[in-house]
């Protein structure tokens, strides 16, 4: 699991806009067991597993401040543009399905909220 974290970035759905604090990205691969059973493998006592790399995958998790219009809701179900910027320089984008609408509001912090993406194609390096 590769594991990336940012602070700029940009969700771009149809009238609405999200101002980012911070971003996870999380990629992974899936992988599937290729071991083989034989004589000569239980006689070389060496029992290793062999795996071949399988399909990728990715998901985000976006903290933003809460949008005014109060219509951040209506991104959950819909399919966004992201691009997320490193700390490091790097930028990271994709397009993604929001699956997490998450409202939070503290007494001493503008009202935040979280949202979750799952990628629907390739995350792009840039």
């Amino acid at each position: 699991m590769a594991v990336f974290h940012g602070k700029q970035g940009s969700a771009s759905f149809t009238n609405l806009v999200f101002e980012m604090s911070s971003f996870t990205i999380d990629a992974t691969a899936d992988t599937a067991d290729s071991s083989v059973m034989s004589s000569a493998t239980v006689a070389a006592a060496t029992h290793w597993k062999d795996y071949v790399a399988g399909f990728k995958d990715w998901t985000a998790s976006v903290e933003c401040l809460e949008p005014t219009t109060g219509g951040g809701i209506a991104a959950l179900g819909t399919e966004a543009i992201l691009i997320l910027d490193t700390t490091a320089g790097l930028a990271y984008g994709g397009s993604a399905a929001c699956t997490g609408y998450g409202p939070s509001v503290s007494s001493d912090d503008a009202a935040r909220l979280t949202l979750t993406f799952q990628g629907t194609g390739q995350l792009l390096a840039t």
